[in-house]
């Protein structure tokens, strides 16, 4: 049963990712899919089903893209509950979905703060695979694929990094028209601060060297935008 529920997952997956940019696109679900269940393996005690089905989903319908910070727990919900998956796992699975964003963990919402109190095993592989493919390598061209989807310019030295960002500020931010959201800011704002909210071991080994991979190309990057080299 389980088998035929991560098959029919994946088609699904694969369906509503079809038209996506690269940045978010099934190649991203299928590495974080292999990094949380390579995280599962080495930390232990984790639901692998758990764990596989919300890597599977955790990206399906993002508020980036949807618009709605629901819709994506929603789509899931529904689709799990139409191959009848059992209501303990589907609450657990949906639970990631809704919280492993980084929005959420830097929300000024209550209720989203008390959330991240009860994270389980489960949540903290998915999430830290999440983040492992946003940073490194893969990361630095992540963020360029989702910078030129939206039309961002890579760097404007007019336009200092924000700090203090909280998720509602975050989301405003990646929404306003008015400032231009460039893509050297964005490792300021948000990739260089993932190594430190790593949540297992194994994430936090992994993503050493991924950061370092970021701080090097961002040092190059200015010094070349200047002339230097």
């Amino acid at each position: 049963m389980a088998s035929d529920v991560v098959r029919a997952t994946e088609a699904y997956v694969e369906r509503e990712l079809a038209d996506v940019d690269g940045s978010h696109d099934y190649f991203h679900i299928a590495r974080v899919r292999a990094l949380a269940m390579r995280l599962a393996r080495e930390e232990g005690d984790c639901d692998a089903t758990v764990v596989e089905l919300a890597a599977l989903l955790h990206d399906v319908r993002d508020w980036k893209y949807s618009g709605e910070a629901t819709a994506g727990c929603d789509a899931a919900r529904e689709h799990l509950e139409s191959l009848a998956v059992d209501a303990r796992t589907i609450e657990r699975v949906c639970d990631i979905v809704r919280y492993v964003g980084f929005k959420s963990e830097i929300s000024d919402d209550a209720n989203e703060q008390a959330e991240r109190t009860r994270r389980t095993k489960e949540f903290m592989v998915v999430q830290d695979a999440d983040r492992l493919d946003a940073i490194g390598a893969i990361g630095i061209g992540r963020t360029f694929c989702f910078g030129g989807a939206r039309n961002s310019p890579m760097h404007d030295p007019s336009v200092p990094p924000l700090t203090d960002l909280t998720g509602e500020r975050y989301a405003a931010m990646r929404n306003d028209a008015t400032r231009p959201n460039t893509v050297i800011n964005h490792f300021h704002e948000k990739l260089f601060k993932l190594k430190s909210m790593m949540k297992t071991e194994s994430g936090r080994r992994l993503a050493e060297r991924r950061h370092q991979t970021m701080v090097d190309f961002v040092e190059r990057f200015h010094k070349e935008w200047n002339g230097l080299e």
